[in-house]
């Protein structure tokens, strides 16, 4: 199964530190260390469930514009296969035979050329719809980075970490951290705060 543009940057989302670039008070010299899981706030996200949805909807256009292709194309196919049958009858004329040849040679143009329309539709459709979906998911981390910066302030946060990212060696990136505070249930509750009332479905 392929997966979608969006499901491609998710997985590919960088475990780091997000630096919060503020220049915080610490109480003591002692550093305030917060932790998030931004695969959480990404899947969660409202808008990111509502951009999932869009792409499911233009690939099923795709597909049914596609499927109307083919069948256009599979009736050609048809056509030549009756056309090949008569073509061997021995009862018929040269000039009959001339004739269907000549025609069979015009159809079989038309069926490459609509092959070859076939395929560049495809590869268009599906290249611009992944365009599409890489900028919609870049506008959506965008999002997400900023809520986690604005509630980061308010809880004097000097640093935040994503729990969820893991390291080259596929282990996680955070393995303890002492006192830590997880702010990633009050950063989902901000951002879905103005989601539609069927966008976000109770738990």
């Amino acid at each position: 199964m392929k997966t979608s543009p969006f499901q491609r940057l998710t997985s590919k989302l960088l475990p780091a530190l997000l630096s919060l670039g503020m220049a915080l008070s610490a109480t003591a010299g002692q550093l305030k260390v917060a932790t998030v899981n931004m695969t959480t706030l990404l899947n969660e996200y409202h808008k990111t469930k509502a951009a999932e949805k869009e792409e499911a909807v233009e690939t099923e256009n795709i597909r049914k514009l596609d499927v109307e292709r083919h069948s256009s194309i599979q009736a050609i196919v048809e056509e030549l296969r009756k056309m090949k049958q008569e073509f061997g009858d021995p009862s018929l004329s040269p000039e009959k035979k001339k004739s269907i040849s000549k025609e069979a040679n015009d159809r079989q143009a038309t069926l490459v050329a609509l092959q070859r329309e076939r395929e560049e539709f495809i590869q268009r459709s599906r290249r611009a719809l992944n365009q599409k979906m890489v900028g919609l998911m870049n506008e959506i981390r965008l999002q997400v980075m900023q809520a986690v910066n604005s509630h980061a302030a308010t809880q004097d946060a000097d640093f935040v970490f994503d729990e969820s990212g893991l390291t080259t060696n596929q282990v996680p990136f955070l393995v303890y951290v002492r006192n830590k505070v997880d702010i990633t249930p009050e950063v989902l509750k901000n951002l879905n705060k103005d989601a539609p009332a069927t966008a976000v479905a109770p738990k």
